[in-house]
C-alpha cells in the first residue's frame, strides 16, 4: 500500500521532521566542521540503508 499522507501529515509532521533533521545537520557540521560533501554522504548513505523493516539506530559510516 502507498502511503498517503494526510493534511495534518503535510501541514504539521513531515515539514517539522524536515526542520529537525536540518537543525540536527547545521549543528553536526557547526560541532565538527563537517563540510556539505560530507553530510550529503552521510544522507546518501543513511538512505540507502533505509528499508521498511530495518528502522534501526546508529550508521554504519565508517
Amino acid at each position: 500500500m502507498v502511503y498517503q499522507p494526510s493534511k495534518q501529515h503535510l501541514d504539521q509532521q513531515i515539514p517539522e521532521a524536515c526542520k529537525a533533521i536540518n537543525t540536527i545537520l547545521r549543528e553536526l557540521k557547526k560541532e565538527t566542521g563537517a563540510d556539505d560533501r560530507f553530510i550529503a554522504h552521510v544522507l546518501e548513505g543513511l538512505s540507502r540503508q533505509w528499508t521498511p523493516d530495518l528502522n534501526r539506530d546508529g550508521f554504519g559510516f565508517r
